[in-house]
């Protein structure tokens, strides 16, 4: 069976995708599975492995230098590679529904309601409804389950094995900033919009608190500029080069624990099945599959399924306390020591 994937971004929703994969090969071992994701965030999907092909369009680049042979470009790189017995598109959206009909074949996306961009619904074949409170992994996971005829659970989802690869040259490139005699724990300095940070003088505080070498990873220029904060605030700390994604799985999952909020490394961590904590406020926790090795905490508030509320700082309020104790716990770190 000839099966592709369309999710174009962002990083995290991706990996959430990501997480059909093993799923999919469980019930079709011998599927041909492609992917089509945007050139900034494929990279993620290198080493997967499940996916037989990875098409990797700029489509995001041509907002800024659009023509019409750029644009034939890109779709260009979707020649030849259908048709398929089932394309699905995970995104929503008018752009990734269209680049699952020129794939070819079988078309099945969101129900409108769902789907990201309703228009959007008009490429498909057939539609898939979901309830609004089934989100990230469990939403995609259903997705792809409907369209290819099989039940999903939880117990699949949080038993899941690594999904994403590493190569060998990029764990012996970041193998120099760890600590080969104690463990280490990469902090994430920031997530992609604001209201999703956990304060920077308290990821400081739990830093100095545990005492062990703390790795600051970032993604751009703000929180590159929060690491440095964190990491004067912390002299157990060190701020990361900035990495590319595929040396980014390549730390996370060096770590022995990763902290942050709710953005790709946390996510990255989720997937690989590296100790992680992940600190949810404006935005669902739902959105993973909490383990014993992968935990989260919530500040409490009512969850929002609809449109962020940026005003919504309740991650604000979750205590420093309760990141502290359950990173120690991760690290069975008891209060009279290891």
């Amino acid at each position: 069976m000839k099966i592709a994937i369309v999710r174009l971004s962002s990083l995290g929703d991706i990996i959430f995708c990501a997480a059909s994969l093993q799923l999919i090969r469980r019930h079709y071992p011998d599927a041909e599975i492609t992917w089509v994701a945007d050139s900034r965030f494929a990279d993620i999907l290198d080493h997967s492995p499940d996916l037989q092909r990875i098409v990797k369009l700029g489509l995001k680049g041509l907002k800024k230098n659009f023509s019409l042979a750029a644009l034939r470009d890109e779709l260009g790189k979707l020649s030849g590679l259908g048709p398929f017995d089932c394309v699905i598109d995970m995104h929503g959206m008018i752009k990734s529904a269209l680049v699952a009909r020129r794939l070819g074949g079988r078309v099945v996306g969101f129900r409108r309601g769902v789907a990201k961009e309703p228009l959007a619904t008009l490429a498909y074949g057939e539609t898939v409804a979901m309830p609004a409170e089934v989100i990230g992994v469990r939403r995609y996971a259903r997705l792809a389950g409907a369209a290819l005829g099989f039940a999903v659970d939880d117990a699949e989802l949080a038993g899941h094995a690594p999904f994403l690869g590493v190569a060998d040259e990029d764990r012996a490139a970041v193998a120099q900033y760890f600590d080969q005699s104690d463990r280490n724990v990469v902090m994430v300095a920031g997530t992609s919009i604001a209201y999703k940070d956990y304060p920077e003088e308290r990821l400081a505080e739990v830093a100095r608190l545990l005492g062990l070498p703390i790795l600051i990873c970032h993604g751009n220029d703000r929180e590159e500029a929060a690491a440095r904060r964190i990491a004067a605030a912390a002299p157990n700390s060190r701020v990361l080069p900035r990495l590319s994604l595929n040396r980014l799985k390549a730390a996370i999952g060096r770590a022995d624990l990763v902290i942050g909020g709710d953005t790709g490394p946390t996510h990255i961590a989720w997937a690989m099945n590296v100790p992680s904590l992940t600190l949810f406020g404006a935005t669902p926790a739902g959105c993973i599959v909490a383990t014993e090795r992968n935990r989260v905490i919530t500040a409490g508030g009512r969850p929002n399924y609809g449109k962020p509320d940026l005003s919504d700082l309740s991650i604000r309020e979750i205590p420093t306390d309760a990141v502290l104790g359950e990173a120690r716990s991760l690290l069975g770190i008891t209060d009279k020591g290891e």
